[in-house]
């Protein structure tokens, strides 16, 4: 039962976390060798820049750090300053305080300690092969009844991505949907056009049958092979076709992860997701759809702009489970009147699940952003009697 922010789980979590940091600090130095390493938030002490190179607000990429991204993690050829030598890896550290309205379980919390994750990036050992991996050495998530569950050692991504010319291959975990990465968004929850599951077929165990549900945004084991092309004016064509299999990645660290997080795969395939879309820097136009079966898939529309300060993500679309079609859409609007600071709010609705339509108003707020980060989120959801209140708070260094 969860009776305070610092459970039993969390502490041997923060033991085995210290214990095993200079173990994955050493692995991720080994990945990425000084000569070609780069990786996401030490870029700034690498290149010896600040955060505002590459975010017009943190954690949402400008034109600049798009582009550093499509290459692999490494600046351009024309980058005038030598690279600097640092570890490979960052921390992100932040705890959550919610608040519902219907609060039915009797060891509901309001505070808790939601995230201790190591990332890096970068290159590995020759300049066509790069990597990315987001362990969660702490990772506390907030289940439907209220209560607090831990999955501590999850992995959030981790894979390798092969590029030769206009082609890209990537193996391993990591979410289905690229031309909106929900990672990078302001505010605390993912958009539930993206976000919601069709569920796959029962058998085995619970966790295995949860594991075999398809979202766009879910993070599956699987392989994707991409392409893309030049346009004039900066324009480029990126189309993909990913493979998602069942089952998660994880190096579950306390008892109870054993149960929520247990490392999984199935070689069974979830069915087939393909994406297309055109971009030009923070302006995209695009599809993408899922099938399995006649009776289970999805399609979407999306798109994005930026009117000078001000940044539209738009998603449309449906799916179908079994004998029932559901449509879905959202849309949300971010005003960055400086790199510290961030405001929006996205209106969004599932057709069929009874809720009326949910606006979720958030601030964003974030300080120094030189080459460390310290964040602070605001969130509300206004949806009837599923209203709720969320704050994070957190630091990346």
């Amino acid at each position: 039962m969860v009776s305070h922010p610092l459970t039993t789980h969390t502490m041997r979590a923060l033991r085995a976390f210290v214990l095993r940091l200079s173990l994955v600090g050493t692995a991720a130095g080994l990945l990425a060798p000084v000569r070609t390493a780069s990786a996401i938030p030490y870029f700034a002490r690498k290149y010896d820049v600040t955060c505002g190179t590459c975010h017009v607000s943190v954690p949402r990429l400008n034109q600049f750090g798009i582009a550093f991204l499509e290459r692999g993690y490494q600046m351009a050829e024309t980058w005038p300053r030598a690279q600097r030598r640092t570890i490979p890896l960052a921390v992100w550290a932040s705890g959550r305080w919610d608040s519902r309205p219907r609060t039915p379980a009797p060891d509901y919390v309001n505070a808790y300690f939601n995230r201790i994750e190591l990332i890096s990036g970068g290159k590995v050992v020759v300049p066509w092969l790069s990597y990315f991996i987001e362990w969660r050495a702490i990772s506390q998530e907030r289940r439907g009844d209220g209560t607090v569950r831990d999955r501590s050692g999850r992995f959030e991504d981790i894979f390798v991505t092969a590029a030769a010319r206009s082609f890209d291959l990537t193996v391993g975990q990591f979410r289905a949907v690229s031309q909106v990465d929900v990672s990078r968004r302001l505010g605390i929850n993912e958009p539930a056009s993206l976000s919601t599951g069709l569920a796959g077929p029962p058998g085995g165990t619970g966790r295995e049958a949860s594991l075999r549900s398809f979202s766009p945004s879910g993070r599956s084991p699987g392989v994707r092979l991409g392409i893309s092309s030049s346009f004039a004016n900066g324009m480029r064509w990126m189309t993909a076709a990913t493979i998602p299999f069942s089952g998660e990645l994880s190096i579950p660290i306390n008892d109870s992860a054993r149960i929520e997080a247990s490392n999984e795969l199935e070689l069974r395939r979830k069915g087939f997701f393909g994406e297309s879309y055109v971009r030009s820097g923070n302006i995209t136009v695009g599809a993408h759809g899922f099938y399995d079966h006649s009776d289970r898939y999805l399609v979407n529309g999306v798109s994005t702009l930026q009117t000078g300060n001000v940044f539209w993500t738009g998603v449309a679309g449906f799916d179908k489970l079994v004998d029932a079609t559901r449509g879905r859409w959202s849309l949300e609007t971010e005003f960055i009147p400086h790199l510290n600071l961030g405001i929006g709010g996205r209106v969004e609705d599932r057709a069929s699940d009874g809720a009326p339509v949910a606006f979720l108003p958030f601030i964003n707020f974030n300080f120094p952003s030189t080459r460390y980060i310290i964040r602070l989120t605001a969130e509300r959801r206004v949806q009837g009697d599923r209203g709720a209140t969320f704050f994070e708070f957190g630091t990346v260094f």
